[in-house]
């Protein structure tokens, strides 16, 4: 595993940028139990703010976790959250497992016609911890886009509270390592951990390496070995989209 959010206990400080200079806050309550501001399984007293947001709280088995929050009320301006430098090691590609929650747009007290219930994923290589709070410029090229994502499960008042796990691939990875960014435009949604793990045929290197895990991907396959690493098992070598 190159990067798991759900095992940090202290702050993550990923850099995040606001194209919006007004900020809008809302703040959730706690008095209605219809309220659907608090993901599903994290619970935490917070302020929901229009733009992106680390709080600290509980998952389902009681952890402290640090989660990002964003609900952009009466705007769709671009709000970006990027993650720190992350090594690929030996990985020429990396599955990224989202967890997270998306309220529903017509669910929202503030409801207007820019919500969205999509965010995009992109990333941007480097050799080195190079990005800064103005590096690189917050646009696609030079962040390379992954997808547009969309939830499975919305929260809706009075409803079920779930939360989505979405896995996507990155790549073909080039130089030393990478960041992920995240980018809001009128969403409503609670990021609740992300977690990046090498392609099939590599290993996880060093003493105490962690139980093996599998993926299930968006089509519905398997993807990646029951591994928790990235360098390549012997009989393969490093291929430009994946292990050979």
């Amino acid at each position: 595993v190159l990067m798991n959010t759900k095992s940090e206990t202290s702050d993550l400080k990923w850099t995040i940028f606001s194209q919006d200079k007004s900020e809008v806050f809302g703040r959730c309550s706690t008095e209605e139990p219809e309220n659907t501001c608090s993901p599903p399984g994290i619970n935490v007293d917070f302020i929901m703010t229009s733009y992106w947001e680390e709080v600290s709280g509980l998952d389902e088995e009681n952890n402290s976790v640090r989660t990002f929050q964003i609900c952009q009320i009466e705007s769709s301006s671009s709000q970006w959250l990027r993650s720190g430098f992350i090594q690929r090691r030996s990985a020429s590609q990396v599955y990224v497992e989202l967890r997270f929650t998306m309220m529903e747009c017509s669910s929202r007290s503030t409801h207007h016609r820019s919500c969205k219930e999509t965010f995009n994923l992109y990333y941007y290589q480097a050799d080195s911890n190079e990005a800064t709070a103005t590096y690189p410029p917050w646009m696609e090229n030079p962040y390379t886009k992954v997808d547009t994502v969309a939830a499975d499960f919305l929260l809706r008042k009075g409803g079920e509270r779930k939360f989505n796990v979405k896995t996507l691939r990155l790549g073909p990875l080039t130089k030393r390592g990478f960041y992920l960014a995240f980018q809001s435009q009128g969403a409503c949604m609670a990021l609740l951990s992300v977690r990046g793990s090498c392609v099939e045929h590599a290993a996880l290197q060093g003493p105490r390496p962690r139980p093996p895990k599998l993926f299930c991907g968006e089509d519905g396959q398997w993807v990646g070995q029951p591994t928790t690493s990235c360098a390549c098992l012997p009989g393969y070598e490093p291929a430009e989209m994946q292990t050979r």
